[in-house]
């Protein structure tokens, strides 16, 4: 995620993953980090495909290549925007709880007391 010059600029959000509608992951970012998601997985799966290497996968993109080879319509929803990086870091917790209590299983490793057993690409 590029360095904010001031984390007291109301330039960060919190955004979900989905994959057909469905959340999978929650974070936060700024400028095109939550739109560019898909784009950023997409290049490696290719260099993967090619026999090429690539470096270490997180979790939430191995899912995201996953839900990807299966079909699935990954997409991005903004749940909170226009907010400062402080504000941003406490309503992701926020989200991760909320979502996690609901039943929806998640990629998040940080602030998720269910996160997901490993997956290998």
């Amino acid at each position: 995620m590029p360095v904010a010059k001031n984390p007291l600029a109301n330039d960060y959000f919190v955004y979900a993953l989905e994959a057909d509608g469905e959340p999978f992951y929650v974070g936060i970012g700024r400028s095109k980090r939550a739109s560019d998601r898909v784009r950023f997985v997409k290049y490696p799966m290719g260099r993967i495909a090619r026999g090429l290497p690539v470096k270490p996968w997180v979790l939430s993109n191995k899912v995201v290549a996953h839900y990807l080879r299966c079909g699935k319509n990954v997409s991005h929803r903004y749940l909170h925007e226009n907010i400062t990086r402080p504000e941003a870091l406490v309503r992701e917790i926020e989200e991760i709880n909320r979502l996690v209590a609901s039943g929806v299983a998640l990629a998040n490793i940080q602030h998720n007391q269910n996160s997901l057993p490993r997956i290998t690409y």
